[in-house]
């Protein structure tokens, strides 16, 4: 690996890495791998492609969490509207200079709980990846927080989550999930049966269906995607307290 750039972060060192056979670049948090991109700007997580088609129908989006910017990227060029909040100082400067985050991309380095709160609209869909080497970081790990940013950020829309499963650690999706339902919410997990990514993509929605994960060609997604893919499993846990 060829090292492109190194800061120092709000939560550990931060590097940007160049991998010598295909050019493929990383953006890494102590030892935890943020964004993995092609040249061509595209991700090679599959979490990130699932997340892509269930935002499919959103015309803006605001993601928490950006790192090396590639979902932003991804929805920017399918003519989406994009804003993206991450809390570190540097994510945007790494983003636009090291991964050719699309420059229709509008970038605010800001909490997200609070930029919503304070946010005079509402968006058709958030997505959330705000994770470390432990998974979702607070307070996104928890139902009311999720159910509060559903409520105040895209209230008619959807809501997709990242949640992180770490290899030796009980799978969180489940509960988070159930948690999210028992609120009076929607929610579909999606699971990987194959592939090397552990992450689990939770879609939550107040009105609607959120069982949407759309069919499409994968033979146009990067081969390390495919997998990931192709295996997901829809847990839809329903809508309303459980009895």
């Amino acid at each position: 690996m060829k090292v492109l750039a190194h800061r120092d972060g709000l939560f550990g060192p931060i590097r940007v890495l160049e991998r010598h056979t295909d050019r493929t670049r990383l953006y890494c948090i102590k030892g935890s791998v943020q964004t993995m991109v092609r040249p061509d700007g595209v991700s090679v997580f599959g979490y990130v492609h699932a997340a892509k088609l269930l935002l499919v129908q959103a015309q803006t989006v605001l993601l928490i969490g950006g790192a090396g910017g590639s979902l932003a990227t991804m929805l920017a060029r399918r003519g989406k509207t994009v804003t993206v909040v991450d809390v570190e100082p540097t994510a945007e400067e790494l983003a636009r200079t090291y991964f050719g985050l699309d420059e229709r991309v509008h970038w605010v380095t800001a909490e997200g709980i609070p930029f919503v709160e304070q946010y005079n609209g509402a968006f058709d869909a958030i997505a959330i990846d705000a994770c470390d080497s432990n998974g979702l970081v607070p307070p996104f790990d928890e139902a009311d927080a999720l159910a509060r940013l559903l409520q105040r950020g895209c209230p008619q829309g959807s809501l997709v989550v990242n949640v992180v499963h770490e290899d030796g650690v009980p799978p969180r999706g489940r509960k988070l999930a159930s948690e999210i339902v028992e609120r009076g919410l929607s929610a579909t997990l999606y699971q990987a049966l194959e592939g090397w990514e552990g992450n689990e993509v939770l879609h939550v929605r107040a009105h609607g269906p959120t069982d949407t994960l759309a069919s499409c060609d994968y033979r146009e997604r990067p081969a390390e995607t495919r997998s990931y893919l192709m295996s997901l499993r829809a847990i839809t846990l329903g809508k309303g307290p459980r009895p």
